[in-house]
Order: C-alpha cells, then structure tokens, then sequence
C-alpha cells in the first residue's frame, strides 16, 4: 500500500546534519496539489486570430465568428510551461515520529539542531528543526528536498512497497508557515507551500549553474568582457 495516510519529506544537505533530514508527517494532513498552465499564447488568442484573417485573410482556415460562434474564443499553444505544486499542510505535537537526521537519538532529553525525533518532544522543538533545515539547506532542481505521498514513494519509508511512479519527487520549497492553534496549543500546525521541480541528470544543472555564474561576473558585468561566454 503507498503512502495514503502519511507523507515524508526528505532533505538532503552536505552541510547541515549527519544524513539526510527525514520529517514523517501524518497528523491531521491536509495536501493540496495543483497544476498551473501557461501557454505560449492563450489569454490573446482570440486577438491573435482576428489578425490572422485581417492580415492573410486567412478565413477557410479559422473558425467563423459570424457562424461558429468563437468571437471570443482564442488560439491556444501549450508548449508546456506552467507549474505543478501544492501545499501541505499538518500538525505536529507530542507523537512518536523521524524528526531529522536521527543524530540524537530519540526523546526530549536527546535533541540536538537537526533531529528532534521520537515520543514525547514538544512540538516549538520540532518547530525549530524543521525550519533549521528548511532555512539553512537548499531545495532546487538538484533535488535535495523529496516528497514521498500517495504513490509517489519508492518504498524506503513508512513500510510500504513503491507506488506506481516508483519515486519521490523533488521539490523546490517555496514557503513554510506555522502556527500554534488556540484551540489545541500542544500542537504546531504547518503549511509547506512547494512546486515540483525537475532534477536534470548528467552533470547539465551544474553546467547551467557555471553559465549563469560567468554571466553574473563583476567583469562582465563592468563591460570589461564584451563577449557573452558560450551557454
């Protein structure tokens, strides 16, 4: 069975923690997935063509708006921009989960600042780890942060087998929000507020990366280098 009723986001890092930071997040989980289109041309169509018939006067291959009724009905190309993203949002309080890398052990008495996990650690604690590693770590297309939900999961957590996708899928953090409610002040409520992001193999992140760094040189920029450096 995949992860119905759970979710753990993953956060790989090279200078915070000993290992990966793993958040196991079940209380009171409310996700939200949705996915933004943008196209190429879309909100103008309907612009774009009345200037096809008024320039080629292009009519056999256009909708009528006399007689088919799309006066305001556009041309739309989708060449697949957009976005697809989401929140999270749960609450965490008193109860016995993975809280980080796992380096202190479990309980309140063993936390250190990057793993709060086991029974029993008040929910500001894990509040603060969780927001340590997201402030201090970077979520991009290198796919340090992951998302195992549903079945997006290759069954390394939770007990379950792999979901029909086989694997988590990175995440760009967009934004984190807690609060604690006056109703139930023992827990923490969290909205983590992500968008699915790509994670290119073969070395090409890191070569966009260099690019981006050549073009952003002070040297370049002053106009001492006039040539723009091969992408």
């Amino acid at each position: 069975m995949p992860l119905f009723n759970r979710a753990f986001l993953v956060i790989s890092s090279d200078t915070v923690g000993d290992g990966d930071g793993v958040f196991e997040i079940y209380h009171e989980m409310e996700p939200d997935d949705r996915v933004e289109k943008q196209y190429l041309v879309g909100n103008a169509g309907s612009s774009v063509s009345g200037a096809i018939r008024f320039v080629t006067g292009a009519v056999d291959e256009l909708p009528s708006p006399d007689t088919d009724d799309t006066l305001r009905r556009g041309l739309d190309v989708d060449g697949g921009g957009g976005q697809h993203g989401g929140t999270l949002t749960f609450t965490t309080g008193l109860e016995d989960v993975r809280w980080g890398d796992g380096s202190g052990g479990t309980g309140p008495g063993n936390v250190t600042k990057t793993d709060a996990s086991g029974d029993g650690v008040h929910p500001r604690t894990r509040l603060d780890v969780l927001q340590y590693w997201i402030a201090n770590t970077l979520t991009d297309s290198r796919g340090q942060a992951r998302l195992h939900i549903g079945q997006h999961t290759d069954g390394s957590y939770g007990g379950v087998d792999a979901g029909v996708y086989g694997n988590a899928f990175p995440i760009a953090i967009i934004n984190s929000e807690t609060r604690r409610p006056v109703e139930d002040p023992s827990d923490t409520e969290v909205t983590l507020e992500y968008r699915k992001t790509q994670a290119p193999k073969n070395g090409l992140l890191g070569e966009v990366a260099d690019w981006i760094e050549s073009v952003t040189d002070p040297e370049f920029l002053s106009g001492s280098e006039t040539e723009v450096p091969d992408a």
